[in-house]
C-alpha cells in the first residue's frame, strides 16, 4: 500500500514549505547549541585556569608570609585559622573564577560580534 499524506494542499507545496522551515529551524538549532558550547567552553576553561593560578598564589603568599603550610583541619590547627584560610581561599577564587569568566565573554565577544546567548 503506498504512503498517503494525510492533506494535500496544492500538489504538496505547503508540506514541502513547512518541511523546509523545519529543516532551518533545526539548523538556527544546531547554531545556537554551538554557539552556546563555545560560550560556555571558554568561560569555564577560563574561569578553571584562573582558580587553580588564585589557589596557588595563595599558598605560596602563606608560606611567604608565615613560612609553614597554610592551615588545614587534618594537621591540628586551631579551627579559627583554618575556618579563616578557608573562607579567605574560597572568597579569592571564586573571585578570580568570576572576573575570568566574564573577561573571556567579553573578550569573545569582541572577537565574533555577537552576545553571550542568554542564560550564561
Amino acid at each position: 500500500m503506498p504512503f498517503e499524506a494525510p492533506f494535500v494542499i496544492a500538489g504538496g507545496t505547503a508540506l514541502a514549505t513547512h518541511l523546509s522551515n523545519n529543516t532551518r529551524a533545526v539548523n538556527v538549532r544546531r547554531k545556537n547549541n554551538s554557539r552556546r558550547t563555545t560560550w560556555l567552553l571558554v568561560g569555564a576553561g577560563a574561569a578553571m585556569v584562573a582558580g587553580r593560578l588564585m589557589e596557588r598564589g595563595l599558598d605560596r603568599g602563606w608560606r611567604a608570609w608565615k613560612d609553614e603550610e597554610p592551615p588545614t583541619f587534618k594537621r591540628g590547627d586551631s579551627w579559627s585559622q583554618a575556618l579563616a584560610w578557608t573562607a579567605l581561599s574560597a572568597a579569592a577564587v571564586a573571585t578570580a573564577e568570576l572576573v575570568a569568566r566574564r573577561s573571556a565573554h567579553l573578550g569573545l565577544a569582541q572577537m565574533t560580534g555577537k552576545r553571550a546567548p542568554a542564560g550564561l
